[in-house]
């Protein structure tokens, strides 16, 4: 007890450098938490796209590394419908869009078949679905609503055509919510992709749910032959792996992980630049405690335990700072089709761990050099 509270004193008797050292820590812990949060929410909002259809596969054009340029003969569904198993297969078509005027950059537009609709619309929908045969008419989430400062019955104009919006529906998944749906064959003439799809999703058989089955069945399709017996270019994937390899989900991680390491060092060096001034000015003091008997390994452990408190309580402070962030982006037209409101239990554990890791890291050396401080030539120093 006496050793834990001379770490308590060594780091509050120097107020204003700790509070610093903490802040420092702080915001490298809120961005590391705020990026790593946000990067997951997006690839969860992919992936609830496809599990709120209960999507078992998914077909894109083999070769793209962007799945938003891949394009399907819409008449290969014919012949996946003849494969065992298959019990429903749905076209999509995918692109995106910008609203300037509501600084709106990347919104998703879902080309579906009317009567295969499935987009969750229980939640506060507000209008009617589509009815067969008319035509400029969008069904609008209600982030994107609010975002645009529409309501229903008002134009809005996609690809230099104004569609009504006829329905306005709030969903669970964060893209639908900031997207809008517009009929499959309309939204082909309006892109010059007749009889093209992004992708096609495919509903299993419930006998065909088992993950031997569905391999199974996703060999079967991906040997389809076209009508000149060559092979189809097509690529056949289980929702996750889909979802995984997505180039702009891997480029989204790609960047949150990179944030978070520059963001990580900024903090290490910080509580590195800490730790070595707090050596420098108590050499004396660890000089009589050397002279007094302390091993060196029980020097090590108090500098050591100095730094993981600061970053404790800055990694602690960090994930506070991030939860009211997270909400705000969360809400933010620009931000919020990608970002969850709330940090995983994960995250918070990624955020915290990652300044401790820092302080840990930052404490090694200095911890080191006062460990071998020679207590004879440390007592004479000024």
């Amino acid at each position: 007890m006496w050793f834990i509270s001379l770490v308590v004193k060594n780091v509050w008797r120097r107020k204003v450098r700790s509070v610093l050292t903490c802040t420092s820590m702080a915001i490298a812990v809120c961005a590391v938490a705020s990026m790593l949060g946000t990067a997951e929410g997006y690839e969860h909002s992919f992936s609830q796209l496809y599990e709120a259809r209960g999507t078992d596969l998914v077909i894109v054009q083999a070769g793209k590394t962007q799945r938003i340029a891949s394009y399907l003969d819409e008449k290969i569904a014919d012949q996946v419908r003849k494969v065992p198993g298959v019990k429903e297969v749905s076209g999509t078509l995918i692109d995106l869009a910008s609203f300037p005027e509501a600084n709106l950059i990347a919104v998703y537009l879902f080309g579906l078949e009317p009567d295969s609709l499935k987009i969750d619309a229980s939640r506060n929908a507000k209008g009617r679905v589509f009815a067969k045969g008319e035509r400029r008419k969008v069904i609008m989430g209600n982030v994107l609503a609010r975002n645009l400062g529409k309501k229903l019955g008002d134009d809005i104009e996609i690809s230099g055509e104004k569609f009504e919006i006829i329905m306005i529906f709030e969903s669970i998944n964060l893209l639908e919510s900031n997207g809008a749906v517009v009929p499959l064959h309309e939204f082909q003439e309006l892109l010059g992709q007749p009889g093209k799809v992004t992708t096609f999703l495919i509903l299993l058989e419930s006998a065909y749910k088992h993950p031997d089955k569905v391999e199974e069945v996703r060999k079967e399709i991906e040997a389809i032959k076209g009508p000149n017996g060559s092979p189809l270019n097509i690529v056949v994937q289980s929702t996750e792996d889909h979802v995984k390899s997505n180039f702009e989900t891997q480029v989204f991680k790609g960047l949150a992980w990179a944030s978070s390491m520059i963001a990580m060092i900024i903090g290490f060096v910080s509580m590195l630049n800490t730790m070595m001034m707090s050596i420098t000015e108590r050499i004396r003091e660890i000089a009589t405690f050397r002279a007094l008997g302390w091993r060196k390994w029980r020097i090590v452990r108090m500098i050591i335990l100095e730094s993981l408190m600061l970053a404790g309580v800055g990694a602690v402070l960090g994930i506070l700072l991030a939860i009211p962030l997270m909400e705000f982006l969360a809400n933010y037209s620009v931000t919020s089709s990608m970002v969850p409101s709330k940090l995983t239990m994960d995250i918070i554990g990624k955020g915290i761990g990652m300044g401790l890791l820092a302080g840990l890291l930052g404490a090694i050396y200095p911890a080191w050099i006062a460990a071998n401080l020679a207590p004879a030539a440390a007592l004479r120093h000024e």
